[in-house]
């Protein structure tokens, strides 16, 4: 085509028509030009002469500017260069040729009209290429499915010097349409091969919206991999056909490496940062967005994704995890609905100073939130660090709410669980956690009295407080509301509002565990077995006007609590006082030696706990 026929075809098409489709977007080629020459009080261009608009737009924005490199005014409409979107030809020539001239003038749109588009190859994008599709345009990933798997790379296939850090091509954007990825109707042979409508990386400035993808086979449908500066906004996903065993994102974030993404290069382990993911849909699938990769850098650090952001989206009817951070630091997953997953609703592995807030997750194969160690035999070993997970509503889970698993420092604070078979709140080889103010209705559901409303193993400096666990109206109950077994040190429990189960209310046999009921009675000690020898308390014993002393056996219907007070105004004294308390078959005497220690001289039966009453 000529460059003056090239001139006309851009002269037909209406540029009023097309920079109102975009919006308040800023799609770096179009409306930025506008803003500019408005901003700048320059009289507004005759939409319609294009002359006028080409000399306007171009002076506005460029003008004194010697760096510029593209004449933002370039557009491109494929059914000008060829395309018929009569849904049979192949018009891959004319995506081609839009998409080259963009390349030639440094930046420029390629403009989709409504109509069905056949692609049979690969399409190359470039540096500041916008592609903007009108309702009704679809665009049909066709070819050899054996061979053509991609539909838009934004790099040099088989090069793995092609760029390195953020230096690739970026600068795009991609507005409106569908992407039918034909993995339900032109599928491929091998049921491993993998369908994807983007495969970007080492990119700077991604913006992609009110797109929809769908039919997608197995693989990511799309993969950002080394970049940064990328949003996913308004987007559908729908229907992603899986035939084969793997970890199918829909939308991966990763980092450009020889083992996940040998598209291209540079495979130097650059992280993403500042991805933004909202107010997406994400239909039947096999996971929903996430990451399943995690490495260190030379020098034996952990390599983060920074500022991730997955907010106010849909999930539902996935076979596995909706949400699944991996290595992701200063992160936000917040606002989402979750609905019918295979696994967990959210799973966070490896993440640091990370929050899940304000999500709704119902009906879960698994677990509702998980925040875990990912840990890979010979390589990988990281615990999450600094997670919080607060405000979400979880119900109908097949497990636990909240299972929390080699995390250290991790916040649980005012979640609302009903309706769970296992515990409520499952934690294992954590440090430094808290459970506040959270609300567990209707867990332990698998089983009468088999599992525990909240229960912690091999746990140091566990904070439980002022969480409400009832199974009031349920059909099961839960063994002990609180249970906390040998094996867990540093526990503190106080201000629950626990309804005894089918065994009680709060059981800990941790030996430092500090336990407050409602009515101010403490745990000295965690439950014993003891009839000689010293038995240390958790706490301060002249603290407190009062003790009960617990002695005998619950299975042979001699246990028995009997009260027991200090000398008169003093309370206890240390190294003077004895506790003096019959039993069911006799008494038992101990010796206060110190404020936090006393010693059984004799007793009939044996001592099994101490609560202590202020």
């Amino acid at each position: 085509m000529s460059d003056r026929e090239n001139h006309s075809s851009k002269a037909k098409l209406s540029r009023r028509k097309l920079l109102q489709s975009f919006g308040a977007v800023g799609a770096v080629m179009a409306v930025g030009s506008v803003g500019a020459v408005m901003a700048q009080g320059k009289p507004f261009p005759d939409r319609d002469n294009d002359q006028d608009w080409d000399r306007s737009v171009t002076e506005s924005v460029y003008s004194g500017n010697p760096h510029h490199n593209h004449d933002v005014a370039h557009i491109y409409d494929v059914r000008r260069l060829g395309a018929k979107g009569d849904g049979t030809s192949d018009d891959t020539d004319a995506f081609e040729q839009a998409l080259l001239k963009v390349k030639e003038n440094g930046g420029g749109v390629v403009y989709v009209p409504p109509g069905t588009y056949v692609i049979t190859r690969l399409l190359r994008l470039y540096r500041n290429t916008c592609i903007r599709m009108e309702d009704g345009a679809v665009l049909k990933k066709m070819g050899n499915p054996n061979s053509n798997l991609k539909l838009f790379v934004n790099g040099i296939v088989g090069d793995a010097h092609y760029a390195g850090g953020y230096e690739g091509d970026g600068g795009i954007t991609v507005i409106g349409g569908t992407i039918d990825l034909c993995g339900n109707t032109n599928p491929p042979t091998d049921p491993t091969r993998n369908f994807q409508a983007f495969g970007i990386a080492h990119a700077d400035g991604v913006h992609i919206e009110k797109v929809t993808f769908v039919n997608g086979h197995n693989g990511h449908i799309i993969e950002f991999n080394s970049s940064r500066n990328v949003k996913l906004l308004h987007c559908l996903f729908k229907d992603q056909l899986v035939r084969s065993d793997g970890q199918y994102e829909m939308v991966q974030i990763d980092f450009a490496t020889a083992e996940s993404f040998p598209t291209f290069g540079s495979f130097d382990d650059t992280p993403c940062r500042d991805v933004l993911i909202e107010g997406c849909s994400f239909l039947n699938g096999h996971r929903g967005v996430g990451t399943h990769g995690s490495k260190y850098d030379s020098a034996g650090n952990q390599v983060f994704h920074e500022n991730i952001r997955i907010v106010n989206n849909l999930f539902r009817d996935f076979a596995d995890i909706a949400i699944k951070p991996e290595s992701y630091r200063n992160a936000v997953v917040s606002g989402n609905t979750i609905e019918n997953t295979g696994s967990a609703g959210i799973a966070a592995y490896s993440c640091h100073n990370t929050i899940i807030a304000n999500n709704t997750i119902r009906q879960t194969g698994l677990h509702g939130i998980t925040i875990s160690r990912k840990t890979v035999t010979g390589g990988f070993d990281e615990p999450s660090v600094h997670v919080t997970v607060s405000g979400n509503v979880v119900t109908n889970v097949a497990n636990s709410p909240f299972r929390i698993i080699g995390g250290l420092r991790i916040l649980i604070d005012g979640n609302y669980c009903s309706v769970a078979n296992r515990e409520g709140a499952y934690l294992t080889n954590t440090s430094d956690i808290s459970l506040r103010n959270n609300v567990f209705r209707g867990v332990c559901q698998a089983q009468d009295g088999q599992y525990y409303g909240m229960r912690a193993d091999g746990c140091s400096n566990v904070e439980i407080t002022g969480n409400s666990i009832s199974n009031s109206g349920y059909a099961r109950n839960y063994k002990y509301a609180v249970y906390i077994p040998a094996g867990n040190s540093g526990v503190k429990i106080s201000g629950n509002s626990a309804v005894s189960g089918v065994s009680g209310a709060i059981r800990s046999d941790a030996p430092d565990s500090v336990v407050v009921s409602e009515g101010g009675e403490r745990y000295l000690t965690a439950s014993l077995n003891a009839s000689t020898g010293t038995v240390a308390l958790n706490d301060d014993i002249t603290k407190y006007r009062s003790l009960i002393v617990a002695t005998g056996s619950v299975s042979s219907g001699d246990l028995r609590h009997e009260p027991v007070r200090g000398w008169y105004t003093s309370g206890f004294r240390p190294g003077a006082d004895y506790l003096n308390v019959p039993t069911s078959n006799g008494k038992l005497v101990a010796a206060i030696d110190t404020s936090t220690q006393i010693r059984i001289v004799s007793t009939s039966d044996p001592l099994r706990y101490i609560i202590g009453l202020l």
